[in-house]
């Protein structure tokens, strides 16, 4: 018995759809996606990272400054999200 047999085939039309609608976005839209996809995973990682030397290691001067840096960028990716939400 083949176990791929039960599962149901993706549909063919799947490709051409999702190049259509990436294509129909702007570039603004684009960057704009990108830059907050960027700066939320930099931020949270940066954020956390330094709550985390500073708990556990006790380095709080390089551990403040990776946690307020990755909140200033949190709060920069708000910013562009709702800059986006501004504009559409």
């Amino acid at each position: 018995m083949d176990p791929f047999s039960m599962v149901a085939t993706e549909d063919d039309d799947a490709p051409a759809e999702l190049a259509e609608g990436v294509g129909s976005l702007s570039s603004a839209t684009f960057r704009a996606f990108v830059a907050a996809l960027l700066l939320a995973q930099a931020g949270l990682f940066a954020a956390s990272l330094g709550f985390l030397l500073g708990w556990f290691r006790g380095q709080w001067t390089l551990g403040g400054a990776l946690f307020v840096g990755g909140v200033a960028a949190l709060l920069v990716t708000v910013g562009i999200v709702r800059w986006h939400d501004r504009r559409t």
